[in-house]
């Protein structure tokens, strides 16, 4: 990521989805709240980047987000001030906590700078996303000490019921080039056997992504899923998207 603050928001609003981000895993709580009293506004942006996807459960790191929000409301006119709190308002959508609610209504409402208006209505709906991902990326029962809490999260995501998370995961894992062999065997298994696969547009979509990883790995260990997804899908159009990652396999 271009360390300045002024990035253009809307290509990484709500679907920053596939975006890299900050190398830590997670602050602490104290550094946290020191970064969200401050004025620094990059090191702001990191702090929200880190909360994305790893299961963050502070209430207390969220209370100090919107307590920043609100000191900086009074001034949101000038452009460098509208930009921190679109950041800012996009971590109280991580929270995924149903107290954030009806605070982000009233931004979205209200008559602050249509910006704000309008990412605070982004944020609501990643909120109600969040809501339900946050409980399944803070799962700990197939926990692996051995590994990055952030490989702990993806493994854990990948292996839900929640199709559009698990596609969420598979993206990141590719556009992070995170493929190291656990996290590889990760994907791997999600294809044999392709659990929640029908005919519909996501699911098939899911799979195509979590095949599409393995293949940009490029390790010939793991050539032989993409084959097997290419030659026995049910689905021909997921056969058809196998069969073009196998031709250019990565």
């Amino acid at each position: 990521m271009k360390p300045m603050c002024l990035l253009p928001i809307a290509l990484i609003a709500s679907f920053s989805l596939l975006s890299p981000i900050a190398q830590a895993d997670t602050y602490t709580k104290e550094e946290y709240q020191q970064i969200f009293a401050g004025d620094d506004t990059y090191k702001q942006e990191q702090a929200i980047e880190s909360i994305f996807f790893v299961g963050l459960n502070d209430p207390s790191t969220y209370q100090s987000i919107k307590t920043k929000i609100d000191t900086l409301l009074p001034s949101a006119k000038d452009k460098h001030v509208i930009d921190n709190i679109a950041w800012l308002i996009k971590g109280l959508g991580y929270s995924g906590d149903p107290q954030f609610r009806e605070y982000l209504n009233q931004l979205a409402q209200g008559d602050a700078h249509k910006k704000i208006r309008k990412y605070a209505k982004r944020a609501l709906a990643d909120l109600s996303k969040f809501e339900q991902w946050n409980p399944i990326l803070q799962d700990k029962s197939q926990y692996n000490p051995e590994q990055s809490h952030r490989a702990n999260v993806y493994a854990a995501a990948l292996r839900s019921d929640n199709l559009e998370l698990m596609r969420t995961t598979a993206k990141r894992i590719a556009n992070e080039r995170l493929f190291d062999n656990y996290m590889l065997q990760q994907l791997a298994a999600q294809l044999s056997p392709m659990r929640l696969i029908d005919d519909n547009k996501l699911a098939i979509d899911t799979y195509a992504w979590i095949t599409r990883a393995l293949a940009t790995s490029g390790n010939e260990d793991f050539k032989a899923d993409v084959e097997a997804v290419a030659q026995n899908a049910k689905q021909k159009k997921l056969r058809k998207y196998a069969t073009k990652y196998l031709a250019k396999f990565y």
